[in-house]
Parts: structure tokens; C-alpha cells; sequence
């Protein structure tokens, strides 16, 4: 006998019958169940309708916080990019209500041809402007590269003297980083910036043979490797690449 089932109950079997395909690359090769997989992808509704409460009662720090969950679990469960892209522009809506629009800005970049975040940069293109124009031409300031899940990977940098203290705090979110967390990695240091130029070298047993050179220009920071790989950082873990400035 054939089992008829009501229009909501054959959409939630679509649904999940959906979310087993997207998820099955998630534990092939890990300790997670098709069912807790299938269940952690289904709340990014939840974290969608829970930060829009917390947004609506203007307390965006809280919104954010579910907004990023959002985020995490949409690319772990490799929705659309349309998808994913409606949960960095939350996020970046969060930023703007509290006036911090290069932090808006970065999350609207991760996806930046995505028409939403196209009209919400659009929308604030005057008040980034406005943020560029204030900072210093010194390179004192947090910068921000998109490391996934959610993450950031960053380099706050501070006056010491005559020279700088430079913070990386490092991430990569593999598959199941939502589920694990990520690789991490970090290093600290005290540096000479001349002209926005600067000098990174790392040696020792737990670090390997490793170097870093750093440029920035207003609010761009470019590191680059020039030695080593491994770094002492977790698997996948580099500093290198383009950060932007979300602080003075």
C-alpha cells in the first residue's frame, strides 16, 4: 500500500533526503552521523530566526553571534552560494547598525559579486570612504583576512617605541571545523616598519626555518612567505596573503 503524506511532511523528506546529499562529504571521513549532520544543517534556520529576533531588539552583538553561526554551518553544509552570502550580509548589517563599516565592509567582500552584498556596499560606499579617510598613515590598526567558519585570520599591530608589536592569530577550517574547530597558529612579535615595510624571520626546532615580508599601504596589508613552510602552525595554518584594515 502506497503512503500518502501531507504537503509539509513530503517537503521536510525533500529537505532532509537534500541535506544527506550536501552532507554526505562532511563525514565520509570523520566520527559524525548521517543524523547529527543532518540535524546541525537543518538549525541554520534557527540561527537565522534567532539572530533576527536579537536585530530587531537592536542588540546587534547577540545577532551577530547567531548570524555567524549561521554563516559557519551554511558553508559546512556547502548550501548555495546565495545562501551563504545572505549570512555574511547579516553579519554585516550587524557592523553597520554599530557604525563599524570596515568590519562591514570585509564580511561583504567574502562574496563580493553576490547582488546583496553588491547593494549593501553600495549602500555604505560613502561611509567606508569616510573610515579610509580617518586612518593613520601609520600602520598601527587590526587587519582582517577570511579564513572560513567564520573566522578571521588577523594581525593587530601596536606602536612599542620606535617599533611595532605584531599579533597573527591564524585559522584553517577544514570540512568539519564546525564540528572540531579549526587548525590554529600565532606568533607574536616586535618589529622596525620603515616606509610600511617590514621583516619576519622564525627559527628554532618548533618553528622550522620560516619568513615573513610584510607591506602596507593605507589600509592593505600584504604578507608574504619567503621561507619555510610548516611555520610551527597547525596543518594549513600561513599567515601569508591580503588583509584588510578594520581598525584604526
Amino acid at each position: 500500500m502506497d503512503v500518502k503524506h501531507s504537503p509539509s511532511v513530503r517537503r521536510l523528506i525533500q529537505v532532509q533526503a537534500i541535506l544527506l546529499l550536501l552532507i554526505t562529504p562532511l563525514f565520509a571521513h570523520a566520527d559524525v552521523t548521517e543524523e547529527e549532520a543532518a540535524a546541525n544543517c537543518l538549525k541554520i534556520s534557527e540561527y537565522s530566526a534567532e539572530g533576527g529576533k536579537y536585530y530587531k531588539l537592536k542588540q546587534y552583538a547577540k545577532a551577530r553571534e547567531q548570524y555567524e553561526r549561521q554563516a559557519g554551518w551554511s558553508e559546512s553544509c556547502q548550501l548555495d552560494e546565495d545562501k551563504i552570502a545572505m549570512a555574511y550580509n547579516n553579519v554585516a548589517l550587524t557592523y553597520i547598525h554599530e557604525g563599524n563599516y570596515l568590519k562591514a565592509r570585509a564580511w561583504l567582500s567574502i562574496l563580493p559579486n553576490d547582488k546583496k552584498s553588491i547593494f549593501n556596499l553600495g549602500k555604505i560606499s560613502g561611509d567606508i570612504k569616510n573610515s579610509l579617510e580617518k586612518l593613520s598613515s601609520k600602520p598601527a590598526g587590526q587587519y582582517w583576512q577570511y579564513a572560513g567558519a567564520a573566522l578571521w585570520n588577523s594581525m593587530t599591530i601596536k606602536p612599542q617605541g620606535s617599533q611595532f608589536q605584531v599579533d597573527f592569530q591564524g585559522y584553517y577550517a577544514g570540512l568539519m571545523a564546525m564540528y572540531y574547530g579549526p587548525n590554529i597558529g600565532e606568533f607574536s612579535t616586535v618589529l622596525a616598519i620603515n616606509n610600511g615595510k617590514a621583516h619576519y624571520a622564525m627559527t628554532g626546532d618548533d618553528v622550522g626555518d620560516c619568513a615573513y615580508d610584510f607591506e602596507i599601504k593605507k589600509d592593505l596589508l600584504t604578507v608574504k612567505r619567503t621561507a619555510g613552510e610548516w611555520c610551527g602552525f597547525g596543518h594549513n595554518v600561513g599567515a601569508e596573503g591580503s588583509y584588510n584594515r578594520v581598525e584604526l
